[in-house]
């Protein structure tokens, strides 16, 4: 049994006649596109890269090859009777989704132990990467309670809590509606400005106390804390150009986090206060 390159662990293998149904280039285009939704969802390398190595070598393979970046996803592989084939993925768009990643990792381990057969990937993908786990309303009573969270946390007034709640109910709105933006780095200094203007508008209005605790609060809920993790994560792995290119997007998006602000602060402080 072939041993994984990555955990050193014994990959399944299922029956060769199973296996024999399908040609290289079909088994590495199912194993794609299972790592290439992994990677949209938020998983790291190293995940989909263990993946699309596990599959290819359920259905034959004899050798796999796979380098995945934040960005992008490139295999190849060999099979028993020498056929070979390659693809690329690029993806242009990923955000964190446990449920979705945690549902991919469900079916690339059943298909690997035969409870799935490849001609039903394409519908298990389709349902859960459509599939919501929590409706509209959760999400944004999550948004509230995690501005006003850190707004108390950080020292402020239960007022202050509230005034965060509020502003954290838009921020989460524009999250979850997306604005019609497609440079992701514009995209966060828009959310970020409204947030701030948010903030701003409810404590001149009478219902916080002090405005810094209520940005703080709110603030929160766009700081690529969990993008920092991951690099870090990549970088111990030995993922070194992944880390690096997490970890400068992290910092990049933090910048423009705090642009929007000092924005919104600059433009309208003056004339709140």
């Amino acid at each position: 049994m072939k041993k994984n390159k990555l955990s050193g662990v014994d990959l399944p293998k299922l029956n060769s006649a199973e296996a024999a149904k399908y040609s290289a280039d079909y088994i590495l285009c199912k194993a794609l596109d299972i790592g290439e939704n992994i990677l949209r969802c938020g998983g790291e390398p190293h995940r989909i890269e263990d993946t699309v190595n596990r599959i290819c070598t359920a259905y034959g393979a004899v050798h796999t090859d796979v380098f995945a970046l934040p960005s992008l996803v490139m295999a190849g592989v060999r099979m028993a009777d020498g056929t070979t084939a390659s693809q690329i993925r690029r993806v242009y768009n990923t955000a964190n989704n446990m449920y979705r990643l945690d549902t991919l990792n469900d079916i690339s381990r059943k298909i690997c132990s035969g409870e799935i057969k490849l001609d039903d990937v394409d519908e298990l993908i389709e349902k859960a990467t459509t599939t919501k786990p929590f409706n509209r309303y959760l999400t944004l009573l999550a948004g509230m309670l995690a501005a006003g969270g850190f707004a108390i946390f950080f020292g402020g007034t239960l007022l202050d809590g509230c005034a965060a709640a509020i502003a954290g109910l838009v921020v989460s709105a524009l999250n979850l509606h997306k604005l019609k933006i497609g440079n992701k780095m514009l995209y966060t200094v828009a959310v970020s400005f409204v947030g701030a203007l948010s903030a701003l508008s409810i404590v001149e209005l009478g219902l916080g106390n002090n405005i810094d605790m209520v940005m703080i609060g709110t603030i929160m809920l766009l700081i690529p804390g969990l993008a920092f993790g991951n690099a870090v994560r990549d970088l111990l792995f030995g993922d070194t150009v992944s880390g690096v290119i997490q970890f400068t997007q992290a910092i990049l998006t933090a910048v423009m986090v705090a642009f929007g602000f000092i924005v919104a602060i600059l433009a309208f402080g003056g004339v709140f206060n």
